[in-house]
Formats: C-alpha cells, sequence, structure tokens
C-alpha cells in the first residue's frame, strides 16, 4: 500500500485508540511517523510496532497544550524526515457530567488540551507548510459537538476544532495547504472510560464491542493525508463503523425573512409561521436513561 508514500506526518495523541491505528496504517502506506503522546512506553510501544513492520517513525513525548511542546513535535519531524506533509491533531481528552457539574480545573485542562493543543499544533505545522507550498492538517472533531447528553464541554471543544477546520481551510485556500476533520466513532479506551462514568462497569465489555474498533477510523485519517484528497478542503468527514457521510458545515439557512423594523411580534410570527420549518431537531443520537446507546438509528 502506497498511498502515502514519501510522506512525513506527525499524529498527536497517538500512543493509543484512534490515533496509534492512524500511525501504524499510515506508515504501513507508506509514510515516516512523529508518534507523540505524553506517556513514553505508549509511544515506545507503537514505534516499535511501526519498526517492526518495516516502517519508519519517531517518537516525541510532549504535551500538545504547552506552545513550545508542539512546536517541538512539528520540529522534529522536519528534523527526522527533511519535511512535513501532513499533521493530525488527534491528542484529546473527555469527561461526561451533567452540564451544571463544574470542576473548573477539569474543565481548563480539557480545552487546553482539545483546543489550545490543536491550535499550537496546528499553527506551528502550517507555518512550516505554508512556506513549503503544500500540505494536510486534520482534525479530530466529534459528533458530540452536535448535541450529547452530557458531554457539554467536551462538545463545546470539538465544536471548536469544527470551526478551526472551517476557518483555517479559508486562511489557507490558495497557498497549497488544505484543512480537513474526521468525526470518529471506536470503542477505544477513552469511551471505556466514558461509559464508566455513565453507567457502571458491569456489561463494560459488551458495550464496547458495539462501537467500531480504532482501526475502523484510520483509513479516512489516511486518505484525507494523501494526495488522493487533494480537492476536499474545509469538509469534516464523519465514519461510524460501515457509515461513511460527509457533515453539513453551519450555515445560514434559507429562505431568510426580511422587515424594515423587528419587533418581538414580528420575531414570533416568523417563527410561528416561515422559520418553524427550518429549525433543527436537538441531539445527535439517541441515548437511553441508563446511559446506553439505543438501537434506533437516527438519520441526520
Amino acid at each position: 500500500m502506497t498511498a502515502l508514500q514519501g510522506k512525513s506526518v506527525v499524529i498527536t495523541g497517538s500512543g493509543g485508540g484512534i490515533g496509534a491505528a492512524s500511525a501504524r496504517l499510515a506508515a504501513r502506506e507508506g509514510a515516516s511517523v512523529v508518534v507523540n503522546d505524553l506517556d513514553q512506553a505508549a509511544v515506545d510501544a507503537v514505534v516499535g510496532q511501526i519498526e517492526r513492520d518495516g516502517g519508519r517513525a519517531v517518537g516525541v513525548v510532549a504535551n500538545v497544550a504547552d506552545a513550545s511542546d508542539a512546536e517541538r513535535i512539528v520540529d522534529t519531524c522536519v528534523e527526522a524526515f527533511g519535511v512535513i506533509d501532513g499533521l493530525v491533531n488527534n491528542a484529546g481528552i473527555m469527561f461526561v457530567g451533567p452540564s451544571d457539574d463544574l470542576d473548573a480545573e477539569r474543565t481548563r485542562r480539557l480545552i487546553e488540551v482539545n483546543v489550545l493543543g490543536a491550535i499550537f499544533c496546528g499553527v506551528h505545522a502550517m507555518r512550516r507548510m505554508k512556506a513549503q507550498g503544500f500540505g494536510s492538517i486534520v482534525n479530530v472533531t466529534s459528533g458530540a459537538h452536535m448535541g450529547l447528553s452530557n458531554t457539554a464541554v467536551y462538545g463545546a471543544s470539538k465544536g471548536a476544532t469544527a470551526s478551526l477546520t472551517y476557518d483555517w481551510a479559508t486562511d489557507l485556500a490558495g497557498t497549497g495547504v488544505r484543512v480537513n476533520a474526521m468525526s470518529p466513532m471506536a470503542g477505544t479506551q477513552m469511551t471505556a472510560d466514558v461509559l464508566i462514568q455513565r453507567g457502571g462497569t458491569n456489561d463494560l465489555e459488551e458495550r464496547l464491542q458495539a462501537f467500531p474498533t480504532a482501526e475502523d477510523n484510520a483509513p479516512v485519517v489516511a486518505y484525507l493525508l494523501s494526495d488522493a484528497s487533494t480537492h476536499l478542503n474545509g469538509q469534516v468527514i464523519r465514519i461510524d463503523g460501515p457509515e461513511l457521510s460527509v457533515v453539513g458545515r453551519p450555515a445560514i439557512l434559507r429562505p431568510s425573512l426580511t422587515s424594515d423594523q423587528w419587533d418581538v411580534e414580528s420575531v414570533a410570527a416568523a417563527f410561528d409561521g416561515p422559520l418553524r420549518g427550518l429549525l433543527a431537531p436537538t441531539g445527535l443520537l439517541q441515548v437511553t436513561g441508563d446511559f446506553t446507546y439505543s438501537t434506533v438509528k437516527v438519520e441526520a
């Protein structure tokens, strides 16, 4: 397999889960890979797997939420392989809980990793990519940003990731650098942690088996890094097991209404009339009271 032959890519948070699966597949597709995580043993394990399979990889233990560490991750790719063709902003953390249950330190940490981490790594990578005239940035977002029970802070962070995708793609248009995102679904350790927080451990293994694997998501990452996707920019691609789809970006829905002067009554009349049919349903998934995912398929 040679979809990424000769390319050099950075995948943050690739010591496990989707990041590790994406790093292994990228290497099998011919890429040289920078494996990043906070856990030295996890980084070494993924690098070792890639090398045993005949691929090239280097590891960087660094915190994406630290701007200097983020720069070091990107610089490592250039120093080791001569160029940075791709960056996957995959590093992320998650917690669940009622929206009014505030743990300030935990909230700050999540935003730092999920949002600032993507910004810091993305900016350092795009500077290199703009100078060389090519590159692909892949942000990892989540369907949670479209509304998922008890994930408000995480969903907000992933909504920011989606917005970064749209804005960076707009800013970088014409430079040879493109930015897209993947919205994954997988039964990873993060998923296990969330399921434990939501409903205990009694049937954890059974519940995890209902999810796609980390490896099921990796082909989308490899595709978005590859030259086969050069016509994609500013897109969010959703992969959920057998289903592959495009996530619609926020947009002003038409038709819009005009008035020389809006007042409370005329606004109310608009939403009682023409605008009512444009209102979107609330939430992404049906979740039952015991926090297990429903078997009802909800179409977008």
